[in-house]
């Protein structure tokens, strides 16, 4: 199902490590440390998502929110969105297969280097599931 392009999205951009260690399921209290992007990075990523037009969240551990309209996430992603079958959203590549993820091959190399991912928060398996849509 299409989005309406003023429709308010909100999505997870995940940081590369300055360590170079890639984020896995294994991220503990004790090995955060090695998982962190450089001060520096985390401030060039989100300021070129500020610049974007991006309301741009505070950084938690190695991942900080951008939210905006959805029009805003196709203009600066080059896709389309829509909204999954069981909920969520997809974006929508250009050989129409849909994702959680959009192509990071749209983001400059010099950002492209230090972002992991961008998500949208797939829905929960439990509880209710009708969202208001």
């Amino acid at each position: 199902m299409a989005l309406k392009a003023q429709e308010i999205m909100s999505a997870q951009v995940v940081l590369r490590s300055a360590s170079g260690k890639a984020p896995d399921a294994h991220i503990t209290a004790e090995t955060l440390g090695q998982y962190l992007p450089s001060p520096e990075a985390a401030a060039q990523v989100r300021g070129a998502y500020a610049a974007a037009g991006f309301e741009v969240g505070p950084l938690v551990a190695n991942n900080f929110s951008i939210t905006a309209p959805a029009a805003t996430f196709e203009r600066v992603f080059h896709v389309k969105l829509r909204r999954a079958a069981r909920g969520g959203i997809q974006f929508v590549h250009a050989d129409g297969s849909a994702q959680s993820e959009p192509p990071l091959q749209t983001l400059s190399e010099e950002l492209s280097r230090h972002v992991a991912a961008v998500t949208f928060s797939e829905p929960p398996d439990f509880g209710p599931t009708e969202f208001g849509y």
